[in-house]
């Protein structure tokens, strides 16, 4: 399901989005030429469900207020074209259907600039291979319609120089006067930028650096800024200064607020509802009640899980507690809350999920895996590891003095940890006191992973 309103929101962006509005009313005042931001978070965090729904709230009009004129672009579904100039032209021209004459004379300016481009490109092939690769062109072109009057074109490499520079001044121009035709302002979204070819990523900013710097143009780069760093230094060396590199490009640099506890809520009571349940098509085995519903909650919370990521725990919990009708709500519910767990772990913590799934993560770095819990929530998940034989415990360790030595019980509370330990191994079933139920769970994701 793709949400494309503000209304449909998950996340509660609908602050951040006013915010950025009103950031680029007022930074425009300060730059020259263009404004460029970039969007910069990391992958899967919804910057492009932000977009969607941002591109929504600025085509719409309420009381006195204008709407933007919105472009938006998939850098990544544009990059084998290998030039982003007349992808970002192409997206505009698309965007101007009902502006026949606006369109035209940008599609003119985008010609004239391209010829020349390629004429100079020729130039170069022909200088290293002898095969004049515009002259065969022409002449391929000349034999597929002879009525074609073309005008032939000097091939001094100067001369071709001057020429195209003349074409992208009067490129710039045509979209200039788009821009200005265009009030408030022309709002570029542009997305999946950290997906893209390291060549083809900085082009495209190169390409907006020197062609779209005109005083009313907006662009908002979604991109992880992690990965556009490890694209210039594979295309400059990894030597470069990207700080310095980067500020070339970008204005200003904001990010995604963090997802609160009630987005967490709101997300996985929207996943429960898509991977989990299905009327008359799928059942879940794990009763999707209450407890249930803050368990999963609280540890993708906890763990900081991206949009995409607790999708993926989701469809993870979707293949591996599937069940028929007859048999819904009925696992045991330690295995659910370990399932829950453990496909958190899978998509989150790989290192922690593959040791307890082999029975050999040390209890201090299950206390630290915990520690975004609070205390008593640490004790309780502690337990469940435990209890699910996920620990590695020296011989003749017992879980009381292991308890003791991670600060996570008193001397005085055996008789209350016979009592949890006790509820928690009837809620494993059959193997009870430290038996390898986790180890069953991690078996089962490794094979819908594989099978996938």
């Amino acid at each position: 399901m793709t949400i494309t309103t503000f209304e449909e929101d998950l996340l509660g962006l609908s602050d951040f989005r006013a915010r950025l509005e009103k950031f680029i009313v007022t930074e425009e005042r300060y730059v020259e030429g263009g404004l460029v931001l970039a969007l910069s978070s990391k992958y899967g965090s919804g910057k492009t469900t932000f977009l969607n729904m941002w591109k929504s709230s600025l085509e719409s009009t309420s009381g006195e207020r204008v709407a933007d004129f919105v472009v938006y672009l998939n850098a990544w579904e544009s990059d084998y074209y290998g030039d982003p100039l007349f992808a970002i032209i192409s997206a505009l021209v698309e965007q101007l259907n009902q502006e026949e004459e606006k369109a035209n004379d940008l599609i003119a300016a985008a010609k004239d600039f391209g010829w020349f481009s390629t004429a100079i490109a020729g130039q170069i092939v022909k200088k290293f291979t002898g095969v004049d690769a515009v002259a065969a062109g022409e002449v391929a072109e000349k034999k597929k319609n002879k009525s074609a009057d073309t005008t032939a074109l000097s091939h001094d490499a100067f001369t071709l120089y001057m020429q195209r520079k003349e074409a992208m001044e009067a490129l710039k121009v045509a979209i200039q006067e788009f821009v200005d035709q265009s009030k408030p302002r022309v709002i570029f979204l542009v997305d999946e930028l950290d997906r893209c070819r390291p060549d083809y990523a900085i082009s495209y900013l190169e390409t907006i650096k020197h062609i779209f710097d005109l005083n009313g143009a907006v662009f908002i780069l979604a991109a992880d800024r992690n990965q556009l760093e490890n694209s210039a230094k594979t295309a400059f060396g990894r030597n470069l200064d990207f700080e310095e590199y980067y500020r070339k490009f970008i204005h200003r640099e904001v990010s995604l607020p963090p997802i609160s506890e009630e987005g967490y809520k709101r997300l996985s009571d929207d996943y429960i509802s898509r991977y989990l349940e299905h009327e008359n098509s799928r059942f879940c085995m794990m009763p999707l009640d209450t407890y249930r519903r803050e368990n999963i909650s609280e540890f993708i919370g906890g763990l900081k899980l991206t949009p995409r990521q607790i999708q993926e725990v989701f469809r993870i919990l979707g293949h591996i507690l599937s069940t028929s009708e007859e048999k819904q709500g009925r696992i045991l519910w330690c295995l659910g809350v370990g399932s829950i767990l453990m496909a958190s772990l899978k998509v989150g913590n790989s290192q922690a999920y593959n040791q307890i799934g082999n029975n050999s993560l040390p209890p201090n770095e299950a206390k630290k895996l915990l520690s975004f819990l609070e205390t008593s929530s640490i004790r309780w998940w502690f337990l469940i590891i435990y209890t699910g034989g996920g620990l590695r415990l020296n011989e003749g360790d017992t879980i009381q003095e292991v308890l003791i030595k991670e600060n996570l019980a008193d001397k005085d509370e055996f008789e209350k940890e016979k009592l949890e330990l006790e509820q928690l191994n009837q809620g494993w079933g059959r193997y009870g006191h430290g038996g390898p139920r986790m180890t069953e769970i991690y078996n089962k994701i490794e094979q819908v992973i594989q099978w996938n």
